[in-house]
């Protein structure tokens, strides 16, 4: 049997590390991390094996030779342009005339081979696909098997609320060489995301072999601590070169360790080191090949490369240090920081938690560096949550912070591309507007200052203006120490999860070049944008039928702006409204609009993106219901022939589809999502016009005015609009649930159904006969969602507590009413 060793990646995520060295041959307790993939594979009998390359191929090459020196047969195929995971191995194809074995350079594991080998031909499969249970299965491929362990789904990189199972691809497959006739040479081809759907749909026979060996990728420098401390631990059954001199102490050849010299297990010092008199060192410390280590200093927890000098009183604790690099007397590096290539520490310079330094610096003595040095850094959790970047004003969110995060946005955009800015009403709000100004401008961007906005009128100004995206800041009125920036792209829908993690790995690495002056443009300040939005709005109404209705509302609303458009766009078609001034007292907006003879009543919160309705009989209409008659009255409003909604909606909005006779289809919660299907089916629109519709959707002065419209044309009471559409009873529950069970829990969900059918197309869908349930694990919290919904209140509370029941069984946790 034959192999392929994938040796091609380039480590982004592993910068400053990979500055110059491709990522398998970053150092493992002093040998290359391909090293374990060839002993793996030699152990197992295979010895003729092609590597594929394509970031700096002649470091591997020239390292490597022909392997004989390592007891195997080792062949290169380099792509030129890279070419995806199966497109590199195809590269090879006349190479791989059987049966063979795809594995990772930059990964290690000890995985048995030869069961996963014989699982595959037990099976007959054309691809075996070797999985291995983890409990955040976030940054890796998600697979879902059957009972027989057959390939039925899997989702590449998911959000939380789209992980199925705990079981992810490990990135080692056992193939058939037929798979080579699905694509053609020099195609780019991915193995997850291309190949294997490929071949789920065409039923080919593909299976996922699970081990209980150990397994870690090496995507990133925390996983790369990880490897070389459970070597350390022997979780891992390798081989480590040095003698073990005692245990948990493993020591090359050649060198000189003072007796004076304190070594705490488990350590790893390579061959020709130098240690001098009352140096500490370990535990779980890694000292690489040709290190000197001067009296006094102390090395815990730490990963030295090759080469390096560290002076007397040194102190380094939790830290990385490249090849090459010299830390002068009482230099101090501390926990999850990394040091790059031929970088100079000056004497009683300290480098701080979590800064990286990029190949080559100089760090002049005495100085503090709090701050990555030209390019790089670490952060401990995402910046993005639900809702953008939140923080408190000043301290989590400072100007310098966000500047640094305009220009991270700017650097992914292309050269010249136009940004919108807005904010809402407030002095804090502005001063962050304007420091993301600066950081967009230093990249070269076009910055038009909306002022003063809510998010939804933002929204629609992003394609009346055709910029290529837009970010708003908003100072929570409740929370008035609270900021929130929201990312929109060119459509105004909150940007994409991978937009999201593209600007986290440009403000982490700060890898991006600010622009010359010659560049930089002025801002341009637009005075014109509420009267666009209104423009926008209401020329979609039949102004005259809403005259002759002689409607009046009742509004309760806080945000001035908001209350002040409103009343434009109401005294233009002539519906009367007063303002209930008591905000958020619903019982007394429902006395005042039955009192006042209102046709209806509408709460709006400060951003117009959330709503209530009371209508003329005092009956609260919210949430899913609420849904329903903004659904209808777009239907009727506008020329929309379709309603595609998030599969968490109500199946209430499958009647309302039916009753305007349009096509409905469910899709991802993301709005993106949403938009991308509406543009699949809406042919006979323009792209903008389907933008600008779905927009209006998500915009509840829109719904209020649409409203408006559709009571004057149908001559029906809110109410009577209401009772159209038969009532549905959902319930939502939060479990809590550990973020490592979440995998185990979605895939128990799929595997004990009993339901009629299931749909994943985000979370777990349990379809039944009159009624379903949905479960969702929440990206940002350690809980899952459970929604249920059916036509009966008891049966939606019965399924959703057995829902949950079935959760907590998994979680060991009870119930929180």
């Amino acid at each position: 049997m034959k192999a392929i060793i994938m040796a091609g990646g380039e480590g982004t995520r592993l910068r400053p590390l990979t500055c110059n060295i491709p990522k398998p041959m970053m150092p493992i307790l002093g040998k290359p991390t391909m090293d374990y993939a060839i002993e793996l594979l030699r152990k197992n009998g295979i010895i003729d094996i092609g590597v594929t390359l394509q970031y700096l191929p002649d470091e591997v090459i020239s390292h490597y030779g022909d392997g004989k020196d390592y007891g195997v047969n080792l062949r290169y195929f380099i792509e030129e342009t890279p070419l995806g995971t199966a497109g590199s191995v195809k590269n090879a194809e006349l190479f791989l005339d059987d049966t063979f074995i795809v594995i990772s350079g930059d990964a290690l594991t000890d995985i048995d081979l030869s069961e996963a080998v014989e699982y595959h031909k037990r099976k007959k499969a054309m691809a075996t696909l070797i999985l291995k249970e983890v409990t955040i299965p976030l940054e890796y491929g998600v697979v879902v098997t059957n009972k027989q362990g057959r390939v039925t789904g899997f989702l590449e990189k998911p959000s939380w609320s789209e992980v199925f199972s705990d079981k992810v691809n490990t990135g080692m497959y056992i193939l058939e060489p037929e798979i080579f006739s699905c694509f053609e040479t020099n195609e780019k081809f991915d193995f997850s995301n291309d190949l294997f759907p490929i071949l789920l749909n065409e039923n080919k026979p593909m299976y996922g072999f699970v081990t209980e060996d150990y397994w870690c990728d090496i995507g990133n420098i925390e996983q790369y601590r990880r490897c070389n401390l459970d070597i350390l631990k022997g979780l891992v059954k390798v081989e480590i070169t040095g003698n073990n001199i005692r245990k948990g102490i493993f020591i090359g050849e050649n060198c000189e360790i003072d007796d004076s010299v304190s070594l705490i297990p488990p350590i790893y010092i390579g061959s020709n080191c130098k240690i001098y008199g009352n140096v500490n060192i370990g535990p779980f410390s890694i000292i690489g090949k040709n290190n000197i280590i001067s009296s006094g200093s102390s090395i815990i927890r730490s990963i030295f490369f090759d080469n390096c000098y560290a002076g007397n009183n040194v102190e380094v604790k939790g830290a990385v240090i490249c090849n090459k690099v010299q830390l002068e007397s009482r230099v101090s590096v501390f926990e999850e920081a990394t040091i790059g290539d031929d970088t100079l520490v000056g004497e009683r310079a300290i480098i701080k938690p979590g800064v990286s330094i990029w190949p080559n610096k100089i760090v002049e003595a005495s100085t503090i560096v709090k701050a990555n040095v030209i390019w790089g850094g670490k952060f401990s959790k995402a910046l993005f949550g639900k809702n953008g970047i939140s923080g408190e004003v000043n301290i989590d969110i400072t100007p310098e912070f966000v500047s640094k995060l305009g220009s991270s946005y700017g650097s992914l955009l292309k050269s010249g591309s136009k940004v919108a800015i807005s904010c809402s009403d407030n002095g804090a709000a502005q001063m962050f507007k304007y420091s993301l100004a600066t950081g967009l401008l230093s990249m070269g961007a076009e910055v038009y200052d909306l002022k003063r906005m809510t998010t939804s009128m933002t929204r629609q100004a992003s394609i009346f203006f055709g910029v290529q995206g837009a970010i708003h800041v908003v100072i929570d009125k409740d929370e008035p120490q609270r900021v929130n920036i929201l990312f929109m792209d060119k459509n105004g829908l909150n940007i994409h999860t991978t937009m999201e993690r593209k600007i986290e790995h440009s403000f982490i690495r700060e890898d991006f070049r600010r622009v010359k002056t010659d560049t930089i443009k002025s801002i341009t300040h637009l005075s014109d944008c509420l009267d666009y939005y209104i423009r926008q709005i209401v020329n979609q109404l039949d102004i005259n039928n809403i005259k002759l209705s002689k409607l009046k509302i009742v509004l309760s609303a806080r945000n001035t702006l908001l209350i002040s458009v409103i009343e434009k766009m109401l005294s233009e078609i002539n519906v009367s409204v007063r303002v209930y001034d008591e905000y958020r007292n619903l019982y007394g907006l429902i006395k005042e609009v039955v009192t006042s003879g209102a046709s209806l009543g509408i709460f709006l919160e400060d951003e117009a993106e959330e709503a209530i309705f009371i209508d003329e009989k005092g009956n609260i209409i919210k949430d899913g219901r609420f849904e329903t008659i903004n659904a209808l009255v777009l239907l009727k409003s506008t020329k929309i022939n379709s309603l595609i909604v998030p599969v968490t909606a109500s199946a209430a909005l499958k009647d309302v589809a039916e009753i305007c006779g349009v096509q409905f289809a469910r899709t991802k919660t993301s709005q993106k999502s949403i938009l991308d299907y509406y543009f699949k089916l809406e042919k006979k629109l323009s792209k903008r016009e389907v933008a600008n519709t779905y927009l209006m959707s998500l915009d509840r002065v829109s719904t209020l005015m649409f409203t408006l419209n559709y009571m004057s044309i149908s001559k029906q009471t809110l109410s009577e609009i209401n009772s159209l559409v038969p009532k549905y009873y959902s319930k939502t529950r939060e479990i809590n649930c550990p973020w490592n069970l979440k995998g185990r829990v979605m895939r128990s969900m799929i595997e004990e159904s009993t339901a009629k059918s299931v749909d994943l197309i985000e979370g777990v869908k349990l379809n039944y006969e009159n009624s379903w349930a949905l479960v969702i694990p929440d990206s940002d919290e350690p809980i899952c969602r459970v929604y249920t919904e059916s036509m009966k209140e008891s049966e939606t509370e019965r399924l959703n507590r057995e829902i949950s029941e079935k959760i907590l069984a998994i979680t060991g946790l009870q119930i929180e009413e």
